[in-house]
């Protein structure tokens, strides 16, 4: 009988201290492992995450400054970077209630404590793997966003009386909530719970009630979870949302504040009970909840400018100006090295605090400073904060600016009539003239004939041309979801006509990866993301070879 065997999986391994990274090499190359990377730090392992696609991860939780453990799984998680077929095992020496809270909300496979030896090593790994390995074709579904033939391949893999059945039943949950199909989630949910009383199941049934706005049965439902399994701190989460909804704040405050003391590295809870509190007036709680999240939040990929901002507005509310201005000041010298969109929320922070301040001056040169940053690069202004930008423009009079950030907010909602009702309803409340009212229409009819040029010069065979105009389309418009998606095509037919180009596919997954949708994602959109999976595949290797598809 042939041994089990490693080879041909695709490893990261995650440690910062050098003879671990050689002693797991060893284990894993005793097992045939040949294809294994290293990464010493959180930032080279969301790097490599980004670049490939893993059968194994193995991280260490305590990697010394920058990210920890939870942290790099929290961004893999938040940025669909770990597919479904991937193993995840977190291995620690630490065995804190923080460190065991953490390991549960961000859900690795499973995690192992140190010292482990070979032998407990390969054995989780053997029985990980075999009950990953099946989930191959779904997880490239999944990635694809093609969450409904990923749903096909759930029954087909249940049909076949999987080992892992509850496993693959909890990945159809999700899929059908992510298409929104809340009457079908919850017949699954249900008829699960008949068979076995599963919190991950009655989870997902309080989301679908909470959907279907059957708020009562929300509840009821995530009150038992609480009550039998009071680590499940998802579980808070919802019930915060159902009790706002049912206008009961103060409950909603304190169901967070109990979840983030058993669980106080998760920066999205945190962030909910910072805001939930200042809207409920106890900004002590608030600025306690926001002080957490500036200083143990500093590697989170949730943590934003706009933290620095509450923290701000809580203290200009307690009257205490100097310490408003101190955060503001230090937000400032935080961001001023980062992302483009975090600078962006930065200097947008700046607007907001300085304009509910009433200090005009400063929020004028706040405004010039955004303005210099979205001229610079348009990608990194979301449509709601050029709406809300526009908002204090026009209060201020600065009507050339606010029209501005208005032309950027109907350029890329052109097709959004919901939205430009919005836009209209805006502009009719700040008094503007009626040919700013009408540049709504001018600068739509713009957005459809540079599209329309766009397809006309791809259609007659000038597809340079055609995505030299997409580009430029596209980067004034970095969330319109018609110009992305033709500026992706434009590229992908110049790719068939040609050859793999590994720079002209970055680009175009780029363009692919700016479309949102609201549930099931357009056929368009899949029939695209399934080219340039193909193209991808076909890449050459840096040895000449050619890859093939997975």
């Amino acid at each position: 009988m042939a041994l089990w065997s490693l080879k041909g999986k695709k490893i990261l391994t995650v440690d910062d201290f050098p003879g671990m990274r050689s002693m797991l090499r060893t284990m894993l190359t005793t097992y045939g492992a040949t294809d294994i990377t290293e990464a010493t730090n959180g930032i080279d392992a969301i790097r490599l995450l980004a670049m490939n696609t893993y059968d194994i991860v193995l991280c260490d939780y305590n990697l010394g400054e920058g990210k920890d453990g939870q942290q790099i799984l929290e961004e893999a998680k938040h940025r669909e970077l770990i597919p479904y077929s991937t193993v995840y095992i977190m291995t620690t020496a630490e065995n804190t209630s923080e460190m065991v809270m953490g390991a549960v909300e961000y859900q690795p496979d499973d995690y192992l404590s140190k010292p482990f030896t070979k032998q407990v090593l390969i054995a989780r790994l053997k029985r990980l793997v075999e009950r990953k390995s099946i989930l191959k074709n779904l997880a490239i579904s999944a990635q694809q966003r093609d969450y409904a033939r990923a749903c096909e391949y759930c029954d087909e893999l249940l049909e076949k009386a999987s080992s892992n059945r509850y496993e693959i039943i909890k990945i159809k949950g999700e899929l059908l909530l992510k298409l929104k199909r809340y009457e079908d989630a919850s017949t699954l949910y249900t008829t699960i719970l008949n068979e076995r009383e599963l919190p991950w199941a009655k989870l997902g049934l309080g989301q679908c009630f909470f959907h279907l706005e059957k708020y009562d049965d929300a509840r009821f439902c995530l009150e038992e979870i609480i009550e039998t399994h009071p680590n499940y701190v998802f579980a808070h989460d919802w019930l915060a949302d159902v009790h706002k909804v049912l206008g009961n704040p103060k409950k909603s405050q304190r169901v967070l504040h109990d979840a983030v003391k058993k669980s106080p590295k998760a920066i999205l809870r945190q962030q909910k009970l910072a805001i939930t509190s200042f809207e409920n007036t106890d900004y002590d709680a608030s600025e306690n909840a926001y002080k957490r999240i500036v200083r143990i939040g500093k590697y989170s990929c949730y943590r934003s400018p706009k933290d620095f901002l509450g923290l701000a507005k809580v203290y200009f509310k307690k009257g205490k100006i100097a310490d408003a201005l101190k955060v503001i000041s230090n937000m400032k010298k935080e961001f001023r090295t980062a992302q483009p969109n975090d600078r962006m929320l930065s200097g947008i922070s700046e607007v907001f605090l300085y304009h509910e301040m009433h200090r005009e001056n400063e929020t004028r040169v706040a405004i010039a400073n955004v303005l210099a940053q979205f001229k610079a690069d348009p990608s990194t202004l979301s449509s709601e904060d050029a709406m809300a930008v526009a908002r204090i423009c026009y209060q201020l009079d600065m009507h050339r600016e606010g029209d501005t950030f208005i032309q950027h907010v109907v350029r890329n909602n052109h097709d959004n009539q919901p939205l430009l009702a919005e836009v209209r309803e805006l502009l009719t409340e700040c008094g503007v003239s009626q040919e700013t009212l009408e540049m709504i229409n001018q600068t739509r009819d713009e957005v459809i004939s540079i599209n329309n040029q766009g397809v006309e010069l791809a259609t007659n065979g000038d597809l340079e041309e055609s995505i030299s105009l997409f580009n430029k389309a596209a980067s004034a418009m970095p969330e319109n979801n018609i110009i992305n998606l033709n500026a992706a095509q434009s590229l992908i037919m110049f790719i068939n006509k040609s050859k793999p180009q590994e720079d002209l596919l970055d680009t175009a997954h780029t363009f692919l990866s700016r479309v949102r949708f609201d549930g099931a994602p357009s056929k368009k959109y899949l029939k695209l993301i399934r080219a340039y999976r193909r193209l991808q595949a076909a890449l050459p290797n840096d040895d000449g070879f050619t890859k093939t598809s997975q």
